[in-house]
């Protein structure tokens, strides 16, 4: 006799949930994308299009990014490592950049493309 073991079921719902984020991520996406910065203090948008430099304060010290050409990177952080400075620059929709020793979440957004206003999608039933 099988059972499905507390093991088994985590691994089959992690799988659902990467496989659904998959195809989120797929889909087209059209407007204008902006970065949206999450910290302990709070949430910040920053439009894509608009050169920004922006400094965010964490538990480590300060962390700049910077918004240049469409594209957006982290251009210092006082963290010890630098791995979201290597992360180097993202300008695709979904994409994204994370200071865990500072707190500091960047990631980029848009809307989801339509085709038409209020058809049926693939969320309609």
């Amino acid at each position: 006799m099988n059972r499905t073991r507390l093991g088994d079921s985590i691994i089959i719902l992690l799988s659902v949930v990467v496989i659904i984020l998959s195809l989120r991520s797929i889909t087209g996406f059209t407007g204008e994308p902006q970065v949206h910065v999450r910290t302990d203090s709070g949430e910040y948008i920053y439009d894509l299009s608009v050169d920004t430099f922006a400094t965010f304060t964490g538990p480590v010290g300060e962390t700049t990014i910077e918004v240049r050409d469409g594209k957006v990177h982290v251009h210092d952080s006082d963290c010890r490592n630098k791995v979201c400075i290597s992360a180097g620059w993202v300008s695709q929709v979904g994409d994204w950049i994370i200071c865990l020793p500072n707190d500091v979440f960047v990631l980029i957004e848009g809307k989801i493309e339509s085709t038409e206003e209020g058809g049926v999608d693939d969320t309609a039933f």
